[in-house]
C-alpha cells in the first residue's frame, strides 16, 4: 500500500529545508578520513586528571571531537546537560558511575553510552580507581572547555579556596554547550 501523500508531506519539506540550508550556505564539506596515532597526543594535567585531545574539532569540520579523559578517583561531575551536543563515553579502565534519567548505571571497562543532547547527567569513577573514557562529542567544538581547564589547573587546585569561582567562570564561558542542573 503506497503512503498518502500528507503522510509524505513533512518529511518531504523537511528534506527540502536541509537541501535550501545546505546550498545558501554553500557547497556541504566533504567529509575527510581521521587518523589519530597513539602517542601523539600530548597528556595534559587538567583539575579531575589527565586528558588527551585525540581528535580536536577542526581536524573533522566540526563535526564531532574525540577526547581521552583518565578522571581520578573520587572526581565527580556536578548533574549537568548538554543542549547542543551529544556525548558519548566508552569506558577503558576502570568502572564508570552514570546517573541518567533517574537510574544509576555501573559501568565498567568495555562498556558504552551515548548521552543525547538535553539529557541531565553526572559521572564519575564507581570504585577508588581512576576511569579512563574515551569521549566524543558530536558537534566538536567542546573540547575547548576541557583546554581551558588544563589552563585553569596551571594556575590553582580543586579545593583551593579560589578555584571555584574561577571554575565557574570557564563554564559560563562555555554555556552553549553546558549548562548545571539545579
Amino acid at each position: 500500500m503506497a503512503p498518502d501523500r500528507c503522510s509524505l508531506l513533512p518529511g518531504l519539506l523537511a528534506a527540502a529545508s536541509l537541501a535550501a540550508s545546505s546550498h545558501a550556505a554553500g557547497p556541504p564539506a566533504v567529509a575527510q578520513p581521521v587518523v589519530a596515532v597513539s602517542g601523539e597526543a600530548a597528556e595534559q594535567p587538567y583539575d579531575a586528571g589527565v586528558l588527551r585531545v585525540l581528535v580536536p574539532s577542526a581536524a573533522t569540520g566540526g563535526r564531532y571531537a574525540v577526547l581521552e579523559l583518565a578522571e581520578a578517583a573520587g572526581y565527580r561531575t556536578p548533574p549537568h546537560v548538554h543542549p547542543g551536543m551529544d556525548e558519548s563515553f566508552y569506558v577503558l579502565e576502570g568502572t564508570l558511575e552514570l546517573e541518567m534519567g533517574g537510574a544509576t548505571h555501573t559501568l565498567p571497562a568495555g562498556s558504552f553510552v551515548h548521552i543525547p543532547r538535553g539529557t541531565a547527567h553526572a559521572q564519575g569513577s564507581a570504585t577508588d580507581r581512576p576511569v579512563k573514557l574515551l569521549t566524543t562529542f558530536s558537534p566538536g567544538g567542546f573540547e575547548a572547555f576541557f583546554l581551558d581547564r588544563v589552563e585553569l589547573a596551571r594556575t590553582v587546585r580543586r579545593g583551593d579556596e579560589d578555584f571555584l569561582p574561577r571554575m565557574m567562570e570557564v563554564v559560563g564561558r562555555h554555556g552553549a554547550w553546558l549548562q548545571p542542573v539545579d
